[in-house]
């Protein structure tokens, strides 16, 4: 049976001519759309509250996002025992709710509730509203159309915040405290249905790979870490034109402790007081972009060395590794201007840096076994070209891309058990090939002298 609310809206349909032609596609479809429409064109709109108040909606919301999912839909009988068991009963008759069927009902038509019976109709209104709409009301009914119950999806879902749990606690520029402190934000704000979110956080033992400085209040209800604050005030540099002050830092040992300590302009680790180095430590730069990669930040930006020389255009900075960042009077000087304009293409960028080292970008060929070859789609996607393989027994894949070759260095060097730079036509020692070969002796070198 369909419910009062419903039948009204299959009145209010036969009076709109423009209405019938969907008709035809079955009572479902028919009631989801008019509740669009219902909702567009501002008929039975919500009901106005004072500051502070909370409407039945607002009461049905949270009890819909606290009590009820996909897989276990709500009635309104049990809407209703959760609205007593939170204290909303009627003043003379503290034994009846506050909320009844009909506001129930109210409430579903306000906001438009999608109606579905199988899990394939379902997901198809998940697919036509999830970008345009924070929160879907649904409906679901059985074959005799009998309301089996309601629950609502919000913009995120189950696996969402999974993933947003674990990308906090897996962090690379969040302290234990920082993590520890939005983990528990998150968990907050994913509501009593996800409460499995507070044990699954208790049992990765919450420990980030970032290391630094960890006095932050445990008191504290909100904390935006020291890295995240910095990422905001270099974003707003760049949108006000302006250079950026900062100190760049290197990690170093001290009392038995991994700590991080200013790095001089000039290469030298500065374990005393900044204070006594100032000149030497305080950096101006141009910030031209933040680019995110390999779990870290970075900045990419120029300097006054940068201005001046012709081989160098940028210079990338670690965000984890700045301290003191402040915004200077000083105009920026452009991308524009330096003639940077391929940065536009971050992801390109990104692609051609694997690890993040300024240098020179060129095209380069190297043949990688094929069962290893997951590992170029994981690192470049899908910015490279197969030119060649055994096509016999698919031993190997050769493979060309455009890369910094200060970078790649390191890529080629992690996988040097599978892979091989192919530019042999290139002869002497300033050859790509002869580099890897050479740091490769290097290595071997450190190990030769091992007793047998």
């Amino acid at each position: 049976m369909w419910s009062i609310a419903e039948m009204q809206m299959g009145k209010y349909v036969e009076q709109d001519q423009g209405m019938q032609q969907y008709i035809k596609l079955g009572k479902i479809k028919m009631y989801n759309l008019i509740a669009q429409k219902i909702e567009r064109n501002g008929f039975m709109p919500r009901p106005e509250k004072e500051f502070g108040e909370r409407s039945n909606d607002d009461i049905i919301r949270e009890i819909l996002r606290e009590y009820a999912s996909r897989e276990n839909p709500i009635g309104k009988a049990e809407i209703i025992k959760h609205v007593k068991a939170m204290g909303y009963v009627k003043e003379k008759d503290k034994s009846k709710s506050k909320i009844e069927r009909k506001a129930i009902e109210g409430f579903l038509d306000r906001m438009g509730a999608r109606v579905y019976e199988t899990e394939e109709e379902c997901d198809e209104i998940i697919r036509e509203c999830r970008v345009t709409e924070r929160e879907i009301i649904f409906t679901k009914i059985g074959q005799k159309g009998r309301t089996i119950g309601y629950w609502m999806m919000e913009t995120l879902s189950d696996t969402e915040w999974m993933f947003l749990m674990d990308s906090v606690l897996n962090s690379k520029i969040l302290t234990k405290k920082e993590a520890d402190n939005l983990a528990n934000r998150i968990t907050f704000l994913a509501g009593k249905r996800f409460s499995d979110l507070t044990n699954y956080r208790q049992r990765m033992e919450n420990q980030p790979y970032f290391v630094g400085d960890d006095d932050i209040d445990e008191k504290v209800g909100y904390i935006e870490s020291r890295v995240l604050q910095q990422v905001r005030l270099i974003r707003q540099a760049i949108k006000q034109g302006k250079k950026i002050k900062f100190n760049l830092c290197v990690y170093d040992y001290g009392n038995q402790k991994v700590r991080l300590v200013p790095y001089g302009r000039y290469g030298k680790v500065l374990p005393e007081t900044p204070e006594k180095y100032k000149e030497d430590v305080h950096r101006i730069c141009s910030p031209f972009d933040i680019i995110f990669s390999n779990g870290r930040y970075y900045m990419l930006g120029a300097d006054l060395e940068t201005e001046r020389r012709t081989d160098l255009k940028y210079k990338l900075y670690r965000i984890d590794l700045m301290t003191d960042v402040t915004i200077n009077r000083a105009k920026a000087v452009t991308k524009e201007e330096v003639g940077l304009l391929e940065l536009n293409d971050l992801f390109e960028y990104r692609m051609e840096i694997p690890y993040m080292f300024t240098g020179k970008v060129e095209r380069v060929r190297i043949r990688i076994d094929a069962d290893q070859f997951t590992q170029v789609v994981d690192w470049f996607s899908d910015r490279f070209k197969v030119v060649g393989y055994d096509a016999d027994e698919n031993k190997y894949y050769d493979i060309e891309l455009k890369v910094n070759l200060n970078s790649f260095t390191f890529w080629v060097l992690q996988y040097s058990g599978c892979v091989e730079v192919l530019d042999r036509e290139k002869k002497g020692e300033k050859s790509y090939r002869n580099k890897i070969k050479e740091t490769l002796k290097k290595a071997l070198e450190k190990y030769e002298g091992d007793d047998q």
